[in-house]
């Protein structure tokens, strides 16, 4: 509880009291944010109850595949919506991220194909557009396989583990492949359609090998910039608030203060109502935040 047994104020009551004192002056300027994310990650429900009944690892599933490509974007400081497969139009993102797509309709492959041919960005992990009449026996890669080259310069960790399909590319560009002496099928392969990108996994890749595929998506996207550049353990969300305001929340995970130049328009941090301009050094004390409303 907030109070120890022996009912006095102590820290937590008074880190509460805080908290809640800053919410009660702020408030209003915090609700009603609207978001404008231009990331996506589908979601299926099918694929992830098909994986689970028909595993492909004891170690990896539908979830492990997910939370990395989630975590790649957190560690790249880009927040994604959630979209159901099927039941979301997907015009309004430039990226979208799919992990195994396993099951599928023809309807939901066709809206990924139209969102690659208007210009979208895709990258979609392996097992995808898989369904009952294609089903085979499952096989296990038994330790992780390097791949060559190393086209996004993670170093030992330009890995594939668990899965291995063995792709063969049509129009597809071959970006990596499993470094084998027999099985040097494709790895990770780039299709152009339309006038979008389609990045396919063909296998586990490796996290650090994951947020440097997701990190050149973004590039080409046009979605990096100055919170890519952050210090690691800085974290930002941006909105905008009922008043039409844009806000930028700064949340500092660690023991350290942490310093960067403000980059966005004009503003003051409301918690501690100082003016912030354009590349002034923002810091940030231990396990602290800055919300910064744009004048």
């Amino acid at each position: 509880g907030v109070l120890s047994h022996d009912l006095q104020p102590n820290r937590t009551y008074a880190e509460v009291s805080r908290v809640a004192e800053e919410l009660k002056r702020l408030g209003q300027q915090l609700v009603n944010l609207k978001k404008d994310n231009q990331v996506a990650i589908l979601f299926s429900a099918d694929s992830a109850n098909a994986l689970s009944y028909m595993p492909y690892s004891d170690h990896a599933d539908y979830m492990t595949t997910l939370q990395q490509m989630y975590g790649a974007l957190y560690d790249l400081n880009v927040e994604p919506d959630f979209v159901a497969a099927g039941d979301a139009s997907l015009s309004r993102y430039k990226v979208l991220l799919v992990p195994p797509l396993y099951s599928a309709s023809d309807g939901i492959l066709q809206q990924l194909c139209d969102f690659v041919k208007n210009g979208g960005q895709v990258v979609m992990a392996f097992k995808s557009g898989f369904t009952n009449e294609f089903s085979q026996e499952f096989t296990n890669l038994p330790e992780p396989e390097r791949l060559a080259p190393d086209a996004y310069g993670v170093g030992d960790q330009n890995k594939g583990a668990i899965w291995e399909e063995f792709l063969i590319p049509d129009t597809a560009e071959v970006i990596a492949s499993f470094d084998d002496p027999y099985w040097k099928f494709p790895a990770i392969t780039r299709n152009h359609y339309g006038n979008g990108i389609l990045t396919y996994e063909g296998t586990v890749v490796s996290d650090s090998l994951q947020c440097e595929i997701v990190r050149e998506v973004l590039k080409r996207a046009g979605l990096t910039g100055s919170d890519q550049t952050l210090p690691a353990t800085v974290k930002v969300r941006h909105g905008r608030n009922a008043q039409g305001k844009l806000l930028h929340y700064y949340l500092n995970f660690s023991g350290e203060e942490q310093s960067f130049p403000y980059p966005y328009g004009n503003g003051s941090d409301l918690l501690t109502d100082t003016s912030l301009r354009v590349g002034q050094a923002l810091k940030l004390k231990p396990w602290d935040l800055a919300i910064v409303a744009e004048q």
